[in-house]
């Protein structure tokens, strides 16, 4: 039996393995040797990569600014528009007046109701109050964090 003639394949071959291979640069592999434990040969100096200038960082972070801007402006009028077309203001009024139509069904419907919603708001108030404290105290505290230890 012959074999088929692979000649496309072979010359695909050929041309990935010729491009698959690399020649590492001498300081990688010297700083990779350099992790190996016991082994004797010092990493070389790398040079901090170069930082641009500032004048440079400060136009890139002003064009950004100014995209980021434009870009949330157009978006803001567009969705705007849609939304004055699709009545979306009317239904976020209806939203935000639905809780006081709900409690006032509640007191229509059970009067003694009002005692209860008001013992709730002092009693989320206190809650308020106590949790500023307690950031207040975690803040303010001048003693070490605990480090726990896990075995």
């Amino acid at each position: 039996m012959k074999t088929p003639s692979r000649d496309p394949d072979d010359r695909l071959d050929a041309v990935l393995r010729q491009e698959l291979h690399w020649e590492t640069p001498p300081e990688v592999s010297a700083r990779l040797l350099a992790l190996v434990p016991g082994n004797q040969v010092p990493a070389p100096a790398v040079p901090a990569p170069p930082r641009p200038q500032s004048w440079y960082s400060m136009l890139v972070l002003v064009l950004t600014a100014a995209a980021v801007g434009l870009s949330l402006g157009v978006a803001w009028q567009f969705y705007g528009t849609v939304g004055a077309e699709l009545g979306l203001i009317a239904m976020f009024d209806q939203l935000r007046y639905a809780p006081l139509i709900g409690l006032q069904r509640l007191y229509d419907a059970l009067p003694a109701s009002r005692q209860v919603v008001a013992i709730l708001l002092v009693i989320r108030d206190q809650i308020h109050w106590l949790l500023l404290a307690i950031m207040l105290w975690l803040a303010f505290d001048q003693q070490p964090q605990r480090q726990t230890v896990r075995n």
